[in-house]
C-alpha cells in the first residue's frame, strides 16, 4: 500500500484522527508521518513507534521462518533445481525458476527492497520523457486524492502542473522525431539509405 499523502514510498504508519466527531484515516510513509506528527503537539509518538516496531518484526521473523521452511520444498520442474539450493548459492538455474519461485521470491523482493516494482533509475537515453510521465502519472493520482477530498485548490494547482508537464513532454518528443529517410555509413564510408 502506497502513502497516501506523497504517493511514493510505502506506507508504514496507519494514522487515525478524531477531530469534532469527524474521523480521519491515512496510511501514511515513515516521511509523511513525521510531518503530521509536527502538527500534533504533545504526543511522543518515538517511544510507541519503537516498541510496535520491535513487536512487528519480532513476529514478522517468526512468520518469515515458517515460511522459508514451507518454500525450502519448492522445486523448478524444468531444471530440477529446489529453493532450498537457491537459498544457498543465490542463483536460479533457469528462466523457469522465477515462475516456480514466484511466491518466496516475491516475498523476498518486498523484504530486500521495500517493493516488488522496479521504481530506480532509468537508462540516460530515455530519462527525461520517462521521468516527465512517471511525475504525470505520480500527479494525477494526487489530483483524484484531491477531488475525492474536494481540496479543489489543490486539484487546481495539480492541474495546471499535469498540463505545463504534458506541455514539456510534447516539446521533447518534438525534437525526438525520425526522419523518415535515414542515412547511413559503413565501415568502406560508402553511403547507404534505409528506411526507418
Amino acid at each position: 500500500m502506497m502513502c497516501e499523502d506523497c504517493g511514493v514510498r510505502p506506507a508504514k504508519f496507519h494514522l487515525t484522527t478524531i477531530i469534532n466527531g469527524d474521523r480521519v484515516e491515512r496510511n501514511l510513509c515513515p516521511a509523511c508521518m513525521a510531518k503530521h506528527q509536527k502538527q500534533l503537539p504533545g504526543i511522543d509518538f518515538s517511544n510507541l513507534a519503537g516498541l510496535l516496531s520491535s513487536i512487528l518484526e519480532g513476529r514478522n521473523a517468526a512468520e518469515q521462518e515458517q515460511r522459508e521452511t514451507e518454500y525450502e520444498d519448492l522445486v523448478c520442474e524444468q531444471c530440477g533445481m529446489t529453493y532450498a539450493e537457491f537459498q544457498k548459492g543465490g542463483m536460479l538455474g533457469c528462466a523457469n525458476c522465477y515462475q516456480a519461485f514466484r511466491q518466496p521470491l516475491t516475498a523476498l523482493m518486498q523484504r530486500v527492497h521495500g517493493n516488488t516494482q522496479h521504481a530506480g533509475r532509468i537508462p540516460g537515453g530515455v530519462h527525461s520523457g520517462v521521468s516527465i510521465r512517471m511525475n504525470i502519472e505520480r500527479l494525477k493520482q494526487k489530483l483524484q486524492r484531491a477531488i475525492a477530498e474536494e481540496e479543489y485548490e489543490q486539484a487546481a494547482k495539480l492541474r495546471d502542473a499535469i498540463r505545463a508537464l504534458n506541455i514539456q513532454l510534447e516539446r521533447r518528443e518534438g525534437d525526438i522525431k525520425v526522419h523518415p529517410q535515414a542515412r547511413l555509413t559503413g565501415d568502406d564510408g560508402e553511403e547507404a539509405s534505409a528506411d526507418v
